[in-house]
């Protein structure tokens, strides 16, 4: 019999059926993938079952018994746990401190009991094999080692089933390993295990069975013995997902529109950018590609670098001088550096042109909603309304208002760093689309990528980084996955 099983779910907001009458069952021991297009509904199913929406129609079940879930704590106190994409560790307290955060052991006279923190943590740590220390401060830990308190603190309240959302987006290969290795030791204790991935490959090693979601409805669920990535995109997208994208040809007498020496760790390298060309940066975790690209902004030591644009000398010091110059940025890290997440989509959209959109000082308010909406609508954004707030979308959606907020800038050079990071393979298509549209348009394109696969898909040239500088070029066509990861590993040729 299922563990966990739902009965005709059913959730919509103001104009959008976010889930229509999903039915999913998951049984114990058992980890189960949750995959699906941008706007495909498993946020909606994530919250669900977290006690953040209450359905609309529709039931949960655990053990065979109807639950209902009225806060995010009923859904703890049931054995619902999940993990989110974003942390929510208090990084100055201890990984005993943050793993039972809350529910602190505490003496008769309601003082914290220290000794009996730190024992339970450590049995908890020891049962399900974390390699944590219980009086580490979470702020002197890798990310990866975050995440387990993250798992340990779901752990801590006597979970049954762990929903762990986008678990490696931000893993290097050999913590993903071990992230691996803890959860499938968590199945074979009898957790149930819904693990929810825009990376397909990671789903067909871990994972037993898989449930695809599309426009809010179940498609189907598989054996992922009996199935394979190009089945689960038609089944995702309603269509095969483009093996390369087609790239415009950059001009023989392209301008050069960015020309630029950078200095690092007493080494010095030189790259150039054309217009309409799409250059991939490529490097393993540390290498120094974000490094560069906010250098390039203004957010690095002046002295480490020196550009010029369109053959022109500059000294850009600033974001806002970046932006004058044409120079614009998309971070990796959208929900962090990117959103204004209390603030509405078209807020979101319109914040780095208020310019174009005010007189004297004053919104004008038709004039801002007729330019984030045209922006938006070239960018096909699936969302609720405009004035909705843009953490209620999805991870693909979020990174489209971010590309529309840079569009408005209208840019000479854009750096895209990890661009399609946390969002699934249709978003991906899609973006790629913008990108080479961009590129056709003259737009000179700074792709900074951990994925190779779209790197030698969706750029003309790479540059391989490690320690901080560029250790080989080659044109993307002529260019390997190995070739890649021996330059970018300091392996030689």
């Amino acid at each position: 019999m299922a563990y966990l099983e739902l009965r005709g779910l059913s959730k919509s907001f103001p104009g959008v059926i976010a889930l229509d009458g999903v039915d999913f069952a998951a049984v114990e021991g058992e980890i189960h993938a949750l995959v699906g297009a941008n706007g495909a509904g498993k946020s909606t199913l994530i919250n669900l079952l977290s006690g953040v929406y209450a359905p609309d129609s529709g039931d949960i079940r655990l053990a065979g018994r109807a639950v209902a879930f009225a806060t995010p704590r009923a859904a703890q106190d049931h054995g619902v746990a999940t993990v989110y994409q974003e942390f929510s560790s208090v990084a100055a307290l201890t990984v005993a401190e943050n793993v039972f955060l809350g529910h602190e052991p505490a003496r008769p006279a309601g003082l914290l009991d220290r000794r009996a923190l730190r024992a339970r943590t450590q049995a908890l740590l020891d049962r399900h094999h974390l390699p944590l220390d219980p009086d580490t401060p979470v702020g002197d830990l890798s990310v990866a080692q975050q995440q387990l308190v993250e798992i340990a603190r779901a752990l801590s309240r006597a979970a049954r089933v762990l929903i762990l959302d986008e678990p490696t987006a931000v893993l290097a290969g050999h913590e993903r390993e071990i992230l691996f290795r803890i959860i499938t030791g968590l199945a074979g204790a009898g957790l149930t295990i819904l693990y929810v991935s825009h990376r397909l490959e990671e789903v067909f090693e871990i994972a037993d069975r898989v449930t695809v979601l599309r426009d809010g409805r179940k498609m189907a669920t598989l054996a992922t013995a009996e199935t394979d990535q190009a089945g689960l995109v038609r089944l995702m997208i309603g269509h095969d997902i483009r093996q390369a994208a087609a790239l415009p040809a950059v001009a023989a007498d392209a301008e050069t529109v960015l020309d630029a020496t950078y200095h690092s760790a007493g080494r010095v390298s030189r790259f150039t950018l054309r217009a309409g060309e799409i250059l991939g940066v490529a490097g393993l975790v540390g290498a120094g590609r974000s490094r560069l690209a906010r250098t390039l902004i203004g957010l690095g030591a002046p002295s480490g670098i020196t550009m010029t644009l369109a053959g022109r000398a500059v000294r850009i010091g600033s974001p806002r001088e970046a932006l004058a110059q044409g120079i614009v940025y998309l971070t990796e890290d959208r929900k962090r550096d990117g959103l204004f997440a209390n603030l509405d989509i078209l807020a979101n959209t319109t914040a780095a042109a208020l310019a174009e959109v005010s007189r004297w000082g004053v919104i004008d308010g038709r004039a801002e909603r007729r330019l984030g909406a045209g922006v938006l609508d070239r960018l096909r954004l699936i969302g609720r309304g405009l004035d909705d707030p843009a953490r209620e979308l999805s991870g693909g959606n979020q990174q489209k208002v971010l590309i529309g907020r840079a569009l408005l800038c209208r840019p000479r050079v854009l750096i895209c760093d990890e661009p399609t990071r946390g969002i699934d393979v249709g978003a991906k298509e899609e973006i790629y689309r913008i990108l080479i549209d961009l590129a056709a348009r003259g737009v000179g394109i700074v792709f900074i990528s951990s994925e190779l696969k779209e790197l030698l898909a969706a750029t003309h040239r790479l540059v391989v980084m490690r320690d901080g500088y560029i250790v080989a070029r080659m044109a993307s066509r002529e260019a390997s996955e190995e070739m890649v990861l021996r330059a970018a590993s300091g392996l030689a040729a």
